[in-house]
């Protein structure tokens, strides 16, 4: 598998670098983008600075020609020389600046109209506060001017509201030339004046009094702490400097971002923190995600992107990953599939570590030491089991000797003839109830045959002359223990074999204890008739021998139940354990 991990080392790694340029590269375009909106709202603050200008020239021009009118110096002339002005002067004086009013045409019509003598007393009102007259006028800064003969513009903030104003002097003509009196123009800051400034521009301008909104190109309710901290770092006096000084900021309407930048108003507003904001709205982050969605159906005509070539380095990439696969992983696992099939199949006895490369050799070697072990296994429980059973007569399924053991060179006695184990195919029908074990066994003399149980005395005894045993020294007997085999401590005389013990019958636990007591008793009888020692040989420990072997021979031949028998073995008894497949 080193070239599969290779090849897709070398395409995660190029799938890796294209990810992070396309990830990269966005970023470059949005600083970009950045500084080109910040650029063109910096244009549009000068613009929309430039345009108040133009627009202030206009309302002075419309000053002048309204002052020029031969009624309006006529009434003021008038006013002038009078010590009072009562209601009716009022009156007559408005009813003129009306008049002229609705003379004026196009679209910047005034909101309002001051009529002042040249006293700097309040004539009349047109339009705003009509019925306001007789106040003081003198002393502010546009009617100064104008009655000294000065054409000028001021901003003002009258009632929650701004107002764009222009003044111009009335003059008599006619010699003596005199001023007598002066006439105040107002524009109200509107959204339709502010909609007009930057109808050309893409951008939003808006007007406040400090934290009130006064009137904007679009109704957008933001927040006016930044707009405020930003108006604070405009310093001096040349207002036309502050679109080029103030820097972008960025604010919020809760639900939209803009970069907005602001500049001071001039005028008698300016001491109320009058000022205006040009805003535009912040462009969305181009990102990833964002040049994804900016992509269109021409962007991927293949003129302007390569397809082939694309296609074709798809295609390698995905044949070279495929052949990888298969010459590291396919291929040799068919192969080792192949291998164990035939191992299965038992025409090998290992699989060939050798065929396979790589991780299928390790699988291969870990088989084949598992073959060892078990094999090695096999020969230890053989081992085992021909110590313990014997060797497997004829029949079937074979007869297993259980206490065959390798016997001293020499027994006390001298030897005894042998006695040929009963057929391996010797089954009792009839088991019968299970005899009583006596509390102590009488003693068996030599020459005199063994005790058989009850449900063993189907089959003839043998004679008594196979019985004898020549005389021999007295010995002590060795004490026997079934912890280490049943036969490692047996010597004796031999005599004849006693019966097998019944069939088991499956019925209950209890038919198997007295199945295990009925061949003890057997086993016990042969041993004394053959002159070897029982003691130490109890029949819990003789059981729990028997259970284990039976259980161990239906598992291992799948039989359906084993059958013990009791013989007599080079001079010593033996047993043998017989499975049975059926009845």
């Amino acid at each position: 598998m080193f070239l599969a991990k290779i090849w897709f080392f070398l395409v995660a790694l190029v799938a890796a670098v294209a990810i992070t340029i396309a990830l990269v590269l966005p970023r470059p375009a949005q600083r970009v983008l950045v500084q080109e909106e910040t650029q063109r709202l910096v244009v549009a603050c000068g613009v929309i600075d430039i345009l108040l200008g133009d627009d202030a020239r206009n309302r002075v021009e419309l000053a002048g020609a309204f002052s020029r009118t031969q009624e309006i110096v006529t009434a003021l002339e008038s006013a002038s020389g009078a010590n009072t002005i009562d209601e009716a002067r009022m009156k007559q004086v408005r009813e003129v600046g009306e008049s002229v009013m609705k003379t004026i045409q196009g679209a910047r019509k005034p909101d309002f109209a001051m009529l002042i003598d040249r006293r700097g007393r309040v004539v009349a009102r047109v339009r705003l506060d009509e019925n306001d007259f007789g106040d003081i006028a003198a002393g502010r800064p546009l009617v100064d001017d104008a009655l000294a003969g000065f054409l000028r513009d001021d901003l003002w903030a009258q009632n929650g509201t701004m107002y764009f104003v222009s003044a111009a002097p009335v003059i008599r003509r006619d010699p003596p030339v005199a001023y007598v009196g002066a006439i105040v123009l107002g524009h109200q800051v509107t959204n339709a004046l502010a909609t007009k400034l930057v109808s050309s521009l893409n951008v939003d301008v808006g007007f406040y009094l400090g934290k009130d909104d006064v009137a904007g190109s679009k109704n957008i309710a933001v927040d006016h702490g930044p707009l405020l901290d930003s108006l604070k770092t405009l310093q001096g006096g040349d207002l036309d400097q502050d679109c080029q000084a103030a820097k972008p900021i960025e604010i919020s309407t809760g639900k939209e971002y803009y970069n907005a930048v602001v500049a001071r108003l001039p005028g008698e507003a300016a001491l109320k923190n009058a000022f205006y904001s040009v805003l535009i709205k912040r462009p969305e982050a181009v990102g990833f995600m964002g040049t994804l969605k900016a992509v269109s159906q021409s962007d991927l005509g293949a003129t302007k992107l390569l397809w082939p070539i694309v296609g074709g380095l798809f295609l390698v990439m995905l044949v070279g990953g495929i052949a990888f696969m298969y010459l590291e992983s396919d291929r040799p696992l068919k192969r080792l599939t192949a291998d164990a099939v035939r191992l299965a199949k038992g025409e090998k006895e290992r699989l060939g570590e050798d065929e396979h490369p790589g991780k299928f050799g390790s699988i291969a070697r870990s088989v084949n030491i598992a073959i060892d072990k078990l094999g090695r296994e096999a020969k230890t429980a053989k081992k085992d089991l021909d110590q313990l059973l014997g060797p497997a007569p004829e029949g079937s399924l074979g007869t297993i000797d259980l206490l065959a053991t390798s016997l001293p060179p020499a027994r006390p006695g001298g030897p005894a003839p042998a006695v040929s184990p009963p057929p391996s195919d010797f089954r009792f029908h009839d088991p019968g109830p299970a005899p009583s074990r006596p509390a102590t066994p009488p003693p068996i003399r030599p020459g005199t045959p063994a005790p058989v149980p009850p449900a063993m005395t189907s089959r003839p005894p043998v004679p008594p002359s196979q019985f004898s045993a020549p005389p021999r020294a007295p010995t002590a007997p060795p004490v026997m223990s079934l912890g280490d085999s049943l036969d490692d401590d047996i010597l004796g005389s031999v005599t004849p074999a006693v019966p097998a013990a019944p069939m088991l019958d499956l019925g209950s636990a209890g038919d198997v204890d007295s199945y295990f007591k009925s061949v003890f008793d057997q086993f016990i009888a042969m041993k004394k008739s053959c002159g070897e020692p029982t003691t130490g040989l109890t029949y819990s420990k003789f059981s729990e021998k028997l259970e284990k072997n039976r259980e161990d021979l239906i598992a291992k031949t799948g039989c359906k139940e084993v059958k013990f028998t009791v013989y007599v073995k080079d001079g010593k008894a033996a047993l043998k354990a017989t499975p049975v497949k059926d009845e």
